[in-house]
Protein backbone atom coordinates (compact mmCIF):
# COMPACT_ATOMS: atom_id res chain seq x y z
CA UNK A 1 0.00 0.00 0.00
CA UNK A 2 1.55 3.35 -1.23
CA UNK A 3 1.63 6.80 0.64
CA UNK A 4 -1.17 8.29 -1.42
CA UNK A 5 -3.52 5.65 -0.26
CA UNK A 6 -2.58 5.54 3.51
CA UNK A 7 -2.99 9.18 3.53
CA UNK A 8 -6.50 9.27 1.63
CA UNK A 9 -7.46 6.52 4.31
CA UNK A 10 -6.37 8.42 6.92
CA UNK A 11 -7.94 11.34 5.90
CA UNK A 12 -11.46 9.25 5.70
CA UNK A 13 -10.52 7.83 9.04
CA UNK A 14 -10.38 11.41 10.25
CA UNK A 15 -13.44 12.50 9.24
CA UNK A 16 -15.38 9.82 10.02
CA UNK A 17 -14.29 10.66 13.76
CA UNK A 18 -14.90 14.35 13.40
CA UNK A 19 -18.14 13.31 11.84
CA UNK A 20 -19.16 10.72 15.03
CA UNK A 21 -18.18 13.94 17.84
CA UNK A 22 -20.32 16.56 15.63
CA UNK A 23 -23.11 13.83 16.11
CA UNK A 24 -22.44 13.65 19.44
CA UNK A 25 -22.26 17.06 20.32
CA UNK A 26 -25.58 18.05 18.31
CA UNK A 27 -27.56 15.33 20.30
CA UNK A 28 -26.66 16.80 23.73
CA UNK A 29 -26.21 20.61 22.29
CA UNK A 30 -28.52 21.50 19.49
CA UNK A 31 -31.80 22.94 20.59
CA UNK A 32 -33.62 21.86 17.45
CA UNK A 33 -37.67 21.57 18.92
CA UNK A 34 -39.36 23.59 16.85
CA UNK A 35 -41.45 25.40 19.41
CA UNK A 36 -43.31 27.12 16.99
CA UNK A 37 -45.49 23.75 17.09
CA UNK A 38 -47.28 24.93 20.31
CA UNK A 39 -49.73 27.35 19.82
CA UNK A 40 -49.80 30.81 20.73
CA UNK A 41 -46.21 31.05 19.95
CA UNK A 42 -44.28 31.47 23.18
CA UNK A 43 -40.98 32.59 23.86
CA UNK A 44 -39.87 30.28 26.47
CA UNK A 45 -39.94 26.07 26.43
CA UNK A 46 -42.92 24.04 27.64
CA UNK A 47 -42.89 23.78 31.60
CA UNK A 48 -43.98 20.74 33.33
CA UNK A 49 -47.29 21.22 34.88
CA UNK A 50 -49.00 18.31 36.77
CA UNK A 51 -52.43 19.17 37.78
CA UNK A 52 -53.72 18.11 41.47
CA UNK A 53 -56.32 14.91 40.48
CA UNK A 54 -56.65 13.72 43.78
CA UNK A 55 -60.43 12.14 43.94
CA UNK A 56 -62.21 12.68 47.66
CA UNK A 57 -62.81 9.41 49.42
CA UNK A 58 -61.53 7.65 46.79
CA UNK A 59 -58.66 5.34 47.95
CA UNK A 60 -57.33 2.59 46.07
CA UNK A 61 -54.24 -0.03 46.68
CA UNK A 62 -51.47 -0.26 44.96
CA UNK A 63 -50.08 -3.89 44.44
CA UNK A 64 -46.96 -4.84 47.53
CA UNK A 65 -43.88 -3.67 46.70
CA UNK A 66 -44.73 -1.90 43.79
CA UNK A 67 -42.67 1.02 43.79
CA UNK A 68 -39.33 -0.61 45.08
CA UNK A 69 -39.86 -2.67 41.99
CA UNK A 70 -40.52 0.28 40.05
CA UNK A 71 -37.19 2.10 41.46
CA UNK A 72 -35.16 -1.21 40.47
CA UNK A 73 -36.28 -1.22 37.00
CA UNK A 74 -35.11 2.08 36.75
CA UNK A 75 -31.88 1.28 38.23
CA UNK A 76 -31.12 -1.38 35.59
CA UNK A 77 -31.92 0.88 32.57
CA UNK A 78 -30.16 3.76 33.17
CA UNK A 79 -27.09 4.95 31.44
CA UNK A 80 -25.36 7.72 33.00
CA UNK A 81 -23.09 8.02 29.96
CA UNK A 82 -25.72 8.66 27.75
CA UNK A 83 -28.03 10.35 30.74
CA UNK A 84 -31.01 8.29 28.83
CA UNK A 85 -33.46 5.57 30.10
CA UNK A 86 -32.92 2.54 28.05
CA UNK A 87 -35.90 0.78 25.88
CA UNK A 88 -36.00 -2.59 27.95
CA UNK A 89 -33.72 -4.25 30.75
CA UNK A 90 -29.84 -4.76 29.02
CA UNK A 91 -31.09 -3.74 25.23
CA UNK A 92 -28.83 -0.84 24.34
CA UNK A 93 -31.42 1.29 22.45
CA UNK A 94 -32.60 4.37 23.59
CA UNK A 95 -35.53 6.31 22.60
CA UNK A 96 -36.28 10.21 23.91
CA UNK A 97 -40.04 9.93 22.78
CA UNK A 98 -41.54 8.11 24.06
CA UNK A 99 -39.75 6.06 26.52
CA UNK A 100 -37.51 9.00 28.61
CA UNK A 101 -40.39 11.50 28.35
CA UNK A 102 -42.90 9.27 30.21
CA UNK A 103 -39.97 8.31 32.24
CA UNK A 104 -39.17 11.71 33.26
CA UNK A 105 -42.71 12.17 34.08
CA UNK A 106 -42.82 9.00 35.86
CA UNK A 107 -40.06 10.03 38.03
CA UNK A 108 -41.34 13.30 38.94
CA UNK A 109 -43.98 11.22 40.85
CA UNK A 110 -41.77 9.19 42.73
CA UNK A 111 -40.44 12.57 44.03
CA UNK A 112 -36.85 11.13 42.07
CA UNK A 113 -34.60 13.95 41.93
CA UNK A 114 -33.06 11.97 38.54
CA UNK A 115 -35.87 13.31 36.30
CA UNK A 116 -34.10 16.78 36.14
CA UNK A 117 -31.38 15.01 34.58
CA UNK A 118 -33.25 13.61 31.86
CA UNK A 119 -34.88 15.87 31.17
CA UNK A 120 -32.06 18.52 30.87
CA UNK A 121 -30.83 16.25 28.62
CA UNK A 122 -33.80 15.53 26.16
CA UNK A 123 -36.01 18.67 26.19
CA UNK A 124 -34.24 20.46 23.47
CA UNK A 125 -34.99 17.11 21.25
CA UNK A 126 -38.67 17.39 22.03
CA UNK A 127 -41.37 17.10 18.89
CA UNK A 128 -44.85 17.76 18.96
CA UNK A 129 -46.56 14.50 20.29
CA UNK A 130 -49.77 12.87 22.43
CA UNK A 131 -47.75 12.38 25.41
CA UNK A 132 -46.76 16.35 26.11
CA UNK A 133 -50.43 16.17 27.72
CA UNK A 134 -49.33 14.28 30.44
CA UNK A 135 -46.18 16.48 31.05
CA UNK A 136 -49.42 19.62 31.52
CA UNK A 137 -48.19 20.70 27.78
CA UNK A 138 -51.47 20.79 25.56
CA UNK A 139 -51.46 24.60 23.71
CA UNK A 140 -51.38 22.20 20.41
CA UNK A 141 -53.75 21.34 18.05
CA UNK A 142 -54.51 17.81 17.82
CA UNK A 143 -53.54 16.42 14.57
CA UNK A 144 -50.99 13.56 14.28
CA UNK A 145 -49.21 11.70 11.15
CA UNK A 146 -48.83 7.96 12.10
CA UNK A 147 -45.55 7.48 14.45
CA UNK A 148 -42.69 6.41 12.94
CA UNK A 149 -39.17 5.44 14.13
CA UNK A 150 -36.32 7.92 14.04
CA UNK A 151 -32.66 7.62 14.24
CA UNK A 152 -31.18 11.02 16.09
CA UNK A 153 -27.64 9.05 16.62
CA UNK A 154 -26.16 5.98 17.54
CA UNK A 155 -28.46 3.89 19.34
CA UNK A 156 -30.50 6.81 20.33
CA UNK A 157 -33.81 6.66 18.54
CA UNK A 158 -37.59 9.20 18.44
CA UNK A 159 -40.64 8.41 17.85
CA UNK A 160 -41.74 11.23 15.40
CA UNK A 161 -45.50 11.93 14.94
CA UNK A 162 -44.93 14.05 11.53
CA UNK A 163 -42.59 12.93 9.41
CA UNK A 164 -45.44 9.70 7.94
CA UNK A 165 -47.32 10.55 5.12
CA UNK A 166 -50.35 8.85 6.57
CA UNK A 167 -52.64 10.97 9.24
CA UNK A 168 -53.41 9.18 12.69
CA UNK A 169 -56.74 7.33 13.29
CA UNK A 170 -56.46 8.13 16.45
CA UNK A 171 -59.98 7.28 17.88
CA UNK A 172 -59.21 3.49 16.42
CA UNK A 173 -57.14 2.96 19.16
CA UNK A 174 -58.54 3.31 23.08
CA UNK A 175 -54.66 4.86 23.92
CA UNK A 176 -54.62 7.88 21.66
CA UNK A 177 -58.45 8.46 22.15
CA UNK A 178 -58.03 8.12 26.49
CA UNK A 179 -54.77 10.46 25.76
CA UNK A 180 -57.43 12.92 23.38
CA UNK A 181 -59.67 12.80 26.76
CA UNK A 182 -56.91 14.08 29.08
CA UNK A 183 -55.46 17.20 26.17
CA UNK A 184 -59.53 18.04 26.32
CA UNK A 185 -59.96 18.05 29.93
CA UNK A 186 -56.59 19.91 30.39
CA UNK A 187 -57.77 22.60 27.99
CA UNK A 188 -61.04 23.18 29.89
CA UNK A 189 -63.43 21.02 27.62
CA UNK A 190 -64.79 18.74 30.51
CA UNK A 191 -67.92 17.54 28.76
CA UNK A 192 -65.80 16.45 25.59
CA UNK A 193 -63.28 14.74 27.78
CA UNK A 194 -66.07 13.02 30.18
CA UNK A 195 -68.03 11.99 26.24
CA UNK A 196 -64.76 10.65 24.78
CA UNK A 197 -63.37 8.69 27.87
CA UNK A 198 -67.07 7.27 27.77
CA UNK A 199 -66.76 6.16 24.18
CA UNK A 200 -64.08 4.73 24.59
CA UNK A 201 -65.19 2.32 27.22
CA UNK A 202 -68.57 1.59 25.88
CA UNK A 203 -66.75 0.79 22.62
CA UNK A 204 -62.83 -1.24 23.49
CA UNK A 205 -63.44 -2.23 27.47
CA UNK A 206 -64.00 -6.02 27.32
CA UNK A 207 -63.89 -6.51 30.79
CA UNK A 208 -60.14 -7.40 30.87
CA UNK A 209 -59.13 -5.05 28.52
CA UNK A 210 -59.30 -2.83 25.34
CA UNK A 211 -60.05 -4.30 22.10
CA UNK A 212 -59.81 -1.39 20.08
CA UNK A 213 -58.55 -1.70 16.46
CA UNK A 214 -55.08 -3.10 17.42
CA UNK A 215 -56.44 -6.21 19.59
CA UNK A 216 -55.27 -9.50 18.25
CA UNK A 217 -55.03 -13.20 18.99
CA UNK A 218 -56.32 -11.99 22.21
CA UNK A 219 -53.17 -10.15 23.23
CA UNK A 220 -54.13 -7.34 25.66
CA UNK A 221 -52.04 -4.25 25.93
CA UNK A 222 -51.39 -3.26 29.11
CA UNK A 223 -50.32 0.19 29.06
CA UNK A 224 -54.09 1.26 27.89
CA UNK A 225 -54.87 0.10 31.14
CA UNK A 226 -52.47 2.92 32.95
CA UNK A 227 -53.77 5.67 30.24
CA UNK A 228 -57.42 4.23 31.21
CA UNK A 229 -56.53 5.06 34.80
CA UNK A 230 -55.03 8.64 34.07
CA UNK A 231 -57.99 9.60 32.49
CA UNK A 232 -60.14 8.83 34.76
CA UNK A 233 -57.90 10.80 37.44
CA UNK A 234 -57.99 13.97 35.21
CA UNK A 235 -61.43 13.85 34.72
CA UNK A 236 -62.38 12.60 37.68
CA UNK A 237 -60.56 15.87 39.40
CA UNK A 238 -62.93 18.39 37.80
CA UNK A 239 -66.01 15.58 38.38
CA UNK A 240 -66.22 13.62 41.29
CA UNK A 241 -69.99 11.90 40.21
CA UNK A 242 -68.11 10.73 37.19
CA UNK A 243 -65.31 9.32 38.54
CA UNK A 244 -67.47 7.09 41.09
CA UNK A 245 -69.35 5.97 37.81
CA UNK A 246 -66.28 4.49 36.76
CA UNK A 247 -64.63 3.19 40.02
CA UNK A 248 -65.79 -0.29 39.52
CA UNK A 249 -63.66 -0.85 36.21
CA UNK A 250 -60.87 1.48 37.48
CA UNK A 251 -60.45 -1.29 40.44
CA UNK A 252 -60.94 -3.74 38.09
CA UNK A 253 -57.89 -1.87 35.87
CA UNK A 254 -55.54 -1.88 39.45
CA UNK A 255 -56.42 -6.01 40.44
CA UNK A 256 -54.92 -6.46 36.25
CA UNK A 257 -52.68 -3.84 37.04
CA UNK A 258 -51.32 -6.37 40.05
CA UNK A 259 -50.78 -9.20 37.89
CA UNK A 260 -48.63 -7.23 35.48
CA UNK A 261 -45.60 -6.01 37.54
CA UNK A 262 -42.26 -8.59 37.23
CA UNK A 263 -41.13 -9.65 40.04
CA UNK A 264 -37.58 -7.94 38.82
CA UNK A 265 -39.08 -4.63 38.31
CA UNK A 266 -41.08 -3.25 35.63
CA UNK A 267 -44.37 -4.22 33.74
CA UNK A 268 -45.58 -6.09 31.25
CA UNK A 269 -46.03 -5.03 27.83
CA UNK A 270 -49.04 -7.12 26.93
CA UNK A 271 -51.01 -10.05 28.69
CA UNK A 272 -53.82 -12.56 27.92
CA UNK A 273 -56.85 -14.13 29.83
CA UNK A 274 -57.32 -17.80 29.85
CA UNK A 275 -59.66 -18.80 31.81
CA UNK A 276 -60.23 -15.92 34.09
CA UNK A 277 -56.73 -15.81 34.73
CA UNK A 278 -54.81 -12.98 33.97
CA UNK A 279 -51.27 -14.40 32.21
CA UNK A 280 -48.42 -11.88 31.61
CA UNK A 281 -46.97 -12.46 27.81
CA UNK A 282 -43.88 -10.05 26.06
CA UNK A 283 -41.64 -8.18 28.05
CA UNK A 284 -41.11 -4.91 30.59
CA UNK A 285 -40.26 -2.15 28.82
CA UNK A 286 -40.04 1.32 30.11
CA UNK A 287 -43.12 2.94 28.13
CA UNK A 288 -45.06 1.03 29.55
CA UNK A 289 -43.34 0.75 33.33
CA UNK A 290 -43.32 4.51 33.30
CA UNK A 291 -47.36 5.07 32.14
CA UNK A 292 -48.16 2.42 34.93
CA UNK A 293 -46.12 4.35 37.92
CA UNK A 294 -47.77 7.74 36.15
CA UNK A 295 -51.37 5.47 36.69
CA UNK A 296 -50.27 4.43 40.25
CA UNK A 297 -48.48 7.51 41.66
CA UNK A 298 -50.77 10.99 40.39
CA UNK A 299 -52.51 11.46 43.67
Amino acid sequence: MNRKTLAILSLVLVLLIATELFLVLYYHYKVHVNYSIFSPPSSTRPQFFFPNTSLKGINLTLPISVKSLIEYYYNITYNSSLELFSECPYVNKYYVESDNLLAVIALKYLNNSLWKTVWQNIESNLTLSPYLVLAGIHNFSWEFKTPVNVKVWGPIYTVSFNKSPDYLSWYEYADTSLLFAIYEAENGNITLAEKVFSIVINDFWDGYGFADESFSNGSYTSYKLALAVIAWKYIGSYNQTFAEKYLPIIKKIYQISSHLLSPIGGFFTNYEVLNGTIVPIGNVNTETTSLFTIALFMP
